[in-house]
């Protein structure tokens, strides 16, 4: 069983998976498995990944190559990837990021010298043209739940390391929007323990094309529903845990996250109908739920009512518009 398994995504990115490739390839810890997954990518993507396992040679026995049978998304090739996977803990890496050289290693010696079934990491985001700017992932001992539905962490795959039986009990994801969420949150709702290294081991490289960051009205659209459909999926498995309630905050907070790629358009009011519409049990409750941020309810009531632009407008905060 090697120690590591580490899942990579490939589609579309023939520009940037070289310089991902080799960071990969080049960590430091040499009890490795490589799991590259094609999604049927339609550029030289694999073409490139070939030419750049010709120059480590010593590891090409190590690699996978998986393809997809059709272009499936996120969320099928990580249910995918870890099927295949055999290693005692899994990584993640998508493939127009990079990794620290050294990556690996750090992360699954704290792990093996502490037992712990998590270790997470800082990270560094941007790009060569924007500059880089360091992301703090640390929760609090037992916090790290409410952190990932409040938002305060970031729910990716990518700047953890898990123990495999976690991720190989996990359901599978229904979406490509937040779908390494569903998998981190049973993964840490189940975790015995959980370590924290404050390192940024991670560079998240800024993509204007991202799904996260494609624009228009459809795109947005589709993002909400996919989100919803994984959220739904995680409310299922906070239900199933029993530690947290449907009427706390970290809960109706969760679902008020779930609009929040709205926020910047609810003057459309196709947009607005949306926003209500998503998680509607929580129009009535969100006013009266303790420990919620009376900022975030002076936004609420603003939506609601249709007046967040004006606000927007008036104070000179205004953004963009689809």
């Amino acid at each position: 069983m090697p120690a590591v398994s580490i899942i990579v995504p490939v589609y579309k990115v023939e520009d940037s998976i070289a310089r991902s490739v080799r960071s990969i390839l080049s960590q430091s810890l040499e009890d490795m498995e490589f799991i590259f997954v094609d999604d049927c990518s339609p550029d030289r993507s694999m073409d490139i990944l070939a030419e750049v396992l010709e120059e480590f040679s010593e590891r090409r026995q190590q690699v996978i190559l998986h393809r997809m049978p059709r272009n499936s998304g996120q969320a099928a090739v990580r249910t995918a990837a870890l099927a295949i996977a055999g290693g005692e803990y899994i990584a993640h890496c998508d493939s127009d990021d990079c990794l620290a050289p050294d990556a690996c290693e750090k992360m699954y010696l704290k792990a093996r010298e502490e037992n712990l079934d998590i270790v997470y990491c800082d990270f560094l985001t941007g790009n060569d043209s924007l500059g880089w700017k360091l992301k703090n992932q640390k929760s609090a001992p037992g916090e790290e739940v409410r952190d990932l539905l409040g938002g305060r962490v970031m729910g990716n795959l990518w700047s953890r390391l898990i123990r495999s039986s976690l991720l190989k009990s996990a359901p599978a994801p229904l979406a490509d929007y937040c779908e390494d969420l569903v998998l981190v949150l049973y993964a840490t709702l189940k975790a015995s323990s959980i370590g924290h290294l404050p390192q940024p081991f991670y560079h998240y490289y800024y993509r204007e094309d991202s799904i996260s960051h494609t624009p228009g009205k459809e795109a947005l659209l589709g993002r909400t529903e996919a989100l919803k459909s994984n959220a739904a999926l995680m409310l299922d498995i906070l239900r199933k845990d029993g530690r947290y309630k449907e009427n706390s905050a970290d809960v109706i907070f969760f679902k008020y996250r779930c609009r929040q790629d709205l926020k910047p358009f609810v003057h459309q009011r196709d947009i607005l109908r949306v926003w209500k519409n998503t998680f509607p049990e929580i129009n009535r409750r969100f006013l009266f739920t303790p420990g919620i941020k009376a900022e975030e309810k002076f936004f609420f009531i603003l939506i609601y009512l249709h007046l967040f632009r004006p606000w927007k407008m008036m104070t000179g905060k205004i953004r963009g518009r689809i």
